[in-house]
């Protein structure tokens, strides 16, 4: 452990994190436990997964659609944590690519235990899931290696160029308002999603794919999969900057329930938004089915992630004081 640094850091994060904090963090894994337990046993998550594993091309397209994000966020993470953390003067260090791929690693086999665990309980055949597990590692590899081509052309832009610079108000000392506030987690959530960054992916996956019909299905469900990764993108953005919007704060008047409201209002529209355009771009295909399928799961998303990011945000008020009783009298 002493030869390394880095591990024992991350190791030392996590066993600090259960001493100071062990209901929350006990809590916070109990609640990861049951719902992908919650999730496994839904009826539409069997078909699904085996409709992904009968059309291999598409969970190909889609593995490395999104795995190729994914590769783009880590390896700007890790490359930033290289410069700045205060292990950084170590003579040595982890390699970015060591970290992006072991990051790559880590979320597929999440998702092939997680399939594992939809085979346990039967939803799904043994041959669905065995296509389904090697398309999604075939798409992994393409998505990591086909933006690692792209490693010395800086793809996209800094995090602070997908956010929207709003005209300063001219009566802003005398007259303030929450109002502009909506806009931390909607850009925070841009930033999340890179466009710029999902463009070039978007351009490989669609040459990497023949034309025809399984070709132009492949990349349809391309492009709902990074629609669905943006709107989960800003739910994780809501959540990312409650603490730090709650603790900006803290010293005001500003009630809870103004704040959650004030805060998430932009991030729900836009997501319902999204949902509805994705909804009625399905309905021109087939009608029924999308409205009977789609209907109620966006309606359930929305749902819970309003109750997530609602519950999440009364955390971080109770935590840092807002909203307290008598303050500002």
């Amino acid at each position: 452990m002493a030869a390394h640094p880095y591990l024992s850091s991350r190791l030392l994060a996590w066993k600090n994190a259960y001493r100071y904090g062990r209901r929350r963090t006990l809590f916070a894994a109990a609640l990861i436990v049951v719902g992908v337990g919650v999730v496994a046993v839904l009826p539409p998550t069997g078909p699904i997964l085996g409709w992904l594993g009968q059309n291999w091309a598409v969970t190909l397209v889609i593995a490395a659609t999104l795995f190729g994000l994914s590769t783009v966020r880590r390896r700007q993470r890790a490359s930033i944590e290289a410069a700045t953390s205060w292990l950084a003067a170590l003579p040595r260090g982890i390699p970015v690519s060591m970290q992006v791929v072991a990051g790559t690693v880590a979320r597929l086999t999440a998702l092939v235990v997680f399939a594992a665990l939809v085979r346990g309980i039967g939803a799904i055949s043994r041959s669905d899931f065995a296509r389904f597990a090697l398309a999604a590692t075939a798409g992994a590899a393409l998505g990591l290696l086909g933006i690692w081509r792209r490693r010395r052309t800086g793809v996209g832009a800094p995090g602070f160029h997908y956010a929207i610079v709003r005209r300063a108000r001219a009566r802003w000392a005398s007259a303030p308002s929450l109002s502009p506030l909506a806009n931390w987690p909607a850009a925070r959530g841009r930033i999340l999603s890179q466009p710029k960054k999902t463009a070039p992916l978007l351009l490989f996956v669609m040459m990497a794919m023949p034309m025809g019909s399984p070709g132009q299905v492949a990349i349809a469900v391309a492009g709902v999969s990074v629609a669905l990764f943006s709107v989960l993108n800003l739910t994780l953005a809501a959540v990312r900057v409650v603490f730090e919007a709650a603790r900006w704060l803290a010293p005001t008047a500003v009630g809870k329930w103004r704040f959650i409201a004030a805060l998430f209002w932009r991030v729900v529209l836009i997501q319902a938004l999204t949902l509805a355009v994705l909804i009625l771009l399905g309905s021109v295909v087939n009608p029924s089915r999308t409205l009977a399928v789609a209907m109620p799961l966006a309606a359930l998303y929305l749902c819970a992630s309003l109750v997530v990011v609602t519950a999440v945000a009364y955390g971080a008020c109770r935590r840092v004081g807002l909203g307290a009783s008598g303050r500002g009298v």
